[in-house]
């Protein structure tokens, strides 16, 4: 895009929107956390507080709004001329932080009101994330179990005594016991046609 339409877009032949969005500042942490966004459009009767410039740490109420510079003055803020005549200093919107609300219009507080999009999807997940939560904490901390079963079945099973048992089996059967004691017992069987021989 060229530089020149770029600076028509956003200064001579501005839509309203972006404007706006020029005269727009940053709230304080209490607005913030009460409306749940971080800017607003400054209106007349908002309170503010100058964060940076010449006048840095003064505050006051808006009394008028430059939409050609997206600048504010500030009551009792006014600066004296050579023939002695009281001017308002304008002050740049960047310049500044919204400290109090003006709360007389309904549908600017309508607007502020809003949930944002991006809370509102989080506020869907939310529950999800709790289905899970509790689908997990069902299962006993300790308590393991898998099992496969192909020719042969293997189990296995841990549980919070410390007590672990393995078995195989296939043609012939394997069975290992471990206890907390370190008694150890192995015993294999082997069916050759003949029930109850040992090896």
């Amino acid at each position: 895009m060229k530089p020149t339409k770029v600076r028509n877009h956003q200064i001579y032949r501005a839509s309203n929107q972006t404007i706006n969005k020029q005269i727009c500042a940053p709230l304080s942490k209490d607005l913030r956390k009460k409306y749940s966004r971080r800017s607003a459009r400054i209106v007349t009767d908002d309170s503010i507080k100058i964060i940076r410039g010449e006048y840095k740490g003064l505050t006051g109420k808006v009394t008028k709004i430059s939409v050609g510079t997206s600048s504010i003055a500030l009551e009792g803020n006014k600066k004296e001329k050579s023939k002695g005549e009281k001017v308002d200093v304008f002050i740049h919107s960047s310049n500044v932080i919204i400290t109090s609300l003006n709360t007389s219009d309904k549908w600017r507080i309508k607007i502020l009101e809003k949930k944002p999009k991006s809370k509102i999807k989080s506020m869907k997940e939310e529950p999800k994330k709790k289905d899970e939560v509790k689908s997990v904490s069902k299962k006993k901390d300790g308590v393991k179990s898998v099992s496969k079963k192909k020719d042969g079945v293997k189990s296995v099973s841990k549980k919070k005594d410390g007590v672990k048992s393995v078995s195989k089996k296939k043609d012939g059967v394997k069975s290992v016991s471990k206890k907390k004691d370190g008694v150890k017992s192995v015993s294999k069987k082997k069916n050759n046609g003949k029930n109850g021989v040992k090896k």
